[in-house]
């Protein structure tokens, strides 16, 4: 496979990403809530066990393709001077570690739909309430990797690393600040918060969407330009 069809590969993955974390997110209804009877979770199971699955394949998919972009990113990269400090690790570090913990923190529910659909379904309320609660603490471990990565890009955008435009870097630092919110509000309350904090949840959610396309969609662009144009405009950070 040539450098230009692997590159654009790389750079489309963030795309697709989007996509898939969106239909995931969306495939099915919301949980019930979690200090609610474990009835209605498993109810809930029954009736979305289909759509639970599917969402969980979508979800684990755009994990992995989240590897693979923050592998893009990487390569992409270069210090703004030779010699100077490069963020480039922690885009690399920061998007494998978010895209290991989504893919972890989808484990909870696809047990629950999965244990739904035997014969023997789940007898002991206790194990309903403790899958909803590891969901629920799992996400915020997601939530903080993915505030890391995050982070990381805004920088690499906003120091001229990553070819993006400068209000993109600032977007992705206020996404940060959503999913340090997010984890603050999971894991210092043991009951259901209210639609209210859902507002902060849900804006880390469709932010990190947003920002993934939005740097697909650029990176894919300036890869357009470079080809109506003469060479690359970068490589692998120290690489010159």
């Amino acid at each position: 496979m040539s450098d230009r069809r692997l590159g654009t590969i790389g750079a489309s993955t963030g795309a697709a990403f989007a996509v898939l974390e969106l239909a995931a997110g969306f495939i099915y209804p919301q949980q019930p809530r979690v200090d609610g009877p474990p009835a209605a979770t498993v109810a809930w199971a029954h009736a979305h066990r289909v759509a639970l699955q599917t969402g969980m394949i979508f979800g684990l998919t755009a994990a992995a393709l989240l590897v693979w972009f923050a592998g893009y990113l990487y390569s992409r990269m270069r210090p703004t001077r030779p010699g100077g400090t490069t963020v480039a690790p922690m885009v690399l570090g920061g998007g494998v570690a978010a895209a290991t913990a989504a893919a972890v923190a989808a484990v909870p529910i696809a047990l629950l739909a999965f244990m739904v659909g035997q014969p023997a379904g789940i007898p002991d309320p206790t194990v309903v309430r403790l899958l909803a609660d590891v969901n629920t603490v799992l996400y915020g471990a997601s939530a903080v990797l993915t505030g890391v990565f995050l982070v990381a890009v805004g920088l690499a955008v906003l120091r001229a690393e990553l070819g993006a435009p400068r209000w993109l870097g600032w977007v992705s630092l206020v996404v940060a600040a959503c999913n340090a919110v997010t984890v603050w509000v999971v894991l210092t309350f043991t009951t259901y918060h209210g639609r209210s904090w859902n507002v902060v949840a849900f804006g880390a959610y469709i932010g990190l969407v947003f920002v993934m396309l939005a740097l697909s969609v650029s990176m894919l662009r300036r890869r357009g330009d470079r080809d109506d144009g003469a060479g690359d405009d970068g490589g692998a950070p120290g690489a010159g």
